[in-house]
């Protein structure tokens, strides 16, 4: 009588190679698992920098600091109330420089000689302005 049949160290060698297979799987995921912990750690590390960062640009852009800033360096002042704008008509129009190399586009092609580009113009409506002359009058003095 055979001890070991055939069928027998066949069922061994594929019980061996199935847990060699498993233990290599096993230690694969675990080195995943360790990878991915790591990189979680990095993320939250890198989110709370980018909080600090935010609190510090939000305390450096105060409006207090600024203008403290820009009195104190660039020896600016508040604007007075002449510099005030007292009614709609006392804003400027935009100034249009056609060949300014500043507003110049260069990925526009210039237009055809027969072809006169209109100009368009927005003007405020009466209510508009009525309600912007309200809006000054209030901030000047409480309505008086």
């Amino acid at each position: 009588m055979k001890i070991f049949r055939i069928s027998n160290l066949l069922s061994l060698a594929l019980a061996t190679f199935f847990g060699v297979l498993l233990f290599w799987t096993s230690q694969a995921v675990q080195q995943k698992e360790d990878e991915l912990a790591e990189i979680k750690g990095n993320l939250s590390h890198e989110q709370e920098t980018i909080r600090v960062l935010s609190v510090e640009w939000d305390y450096l852009n105060r409006p207090q600091r600024l203008e403290k800033l820009a009195v104190e360096q660039l020896g600016m002042e508040p604007p007075g109330g002449e510099e005030m704008v007292k009614t709609v008509n006392d804003i400027p129009e935009p100034l249009l420089i056609p060949n300014d190399p500043v507003y110049h586009d260069v990925s526009l092609k210039p237009a055809p000689a027969t072809v006169v580009p209109k100009k368009e113009t927005v003007s405020p409506s009466t209510a508009e302005k009525q309600s912007f002359e309200k809006l000054i009058q209030s901030l000047d003095g409480g309505g008086q």
